[in-house]
Formats: C-alpha cells, structure tokens, sequence
C-alpha cells in the first residue's frame, strides 16, 4: 500500500515518530485503527441514539393508553373503604 501525504502531514508524523520511537508504519498502523474503532463508537452511539428515541415514543403511546385507563381506579396511596363513598389517602409515591 502506497500512502501520499502532503509535507506539513509528513513532517507532523516524523515528529511523533522520533518522539514515540516508532517507525512510519506503527503510527499509521495505531493511528488508522484509533480512527476505525472511534468510527465503530459513533455508529453503536446514533444506533443508541435511535433506538432511545424509537423507544420513547413507544413508551409515550403507551403512558398515554394506561393513563386513560386510571379514570376511576384507586391510585397507589388512595385506600378504598368499602361500602363508603369516601377514600382514605395514605402516603403515595403517586400524585392524585
């Protein structure tokens, strides 16, 4: 494989050459496999990303569906006494 630089690349990677005692081919090497796996890391981060966002919307449908379906359901802290048109409200984690 043949690779052309232009100068002040060149001179850059010679200079991180002398100073890491590494020759041309290790710094291209490390330096091509840094980028393929920071590539690999954004792709798996906007898969994430979609998939959250995919997710959300589902979730939001669904909290909308069962919030529909709470209408006249005792809420978590709300007790009711039977026989009595009234409810004893305990300490929830509900707001009611």
């Amino acid at each position: 494989m043949v690779v052309g630089f232009p100068e002040d690349i060149l001179a850059d990677i010679d200079t991180l050459v002398q100073e890491g005692n590494l020759c041309r081919s290790e710094l291209i090497r490390e330096a091509c496999s840094f980028y393929l796996e920071e590539k690999r890391k954004s792709h798996l981060r906007e898969r994430m990303k979609a998939g959250y966002q995919e997710m959300a919307e589902i979730n939001r449908v669904l909290a909308e569906e069962i919030g529909c379906d709470f209408d006249g359901v005792p809420r978590c802290g709300e007790v009711s006494i039977p026989g009595s048109d009234t409810s004893e409200q305990t300490s929830g984690w509900r707001k009611t």
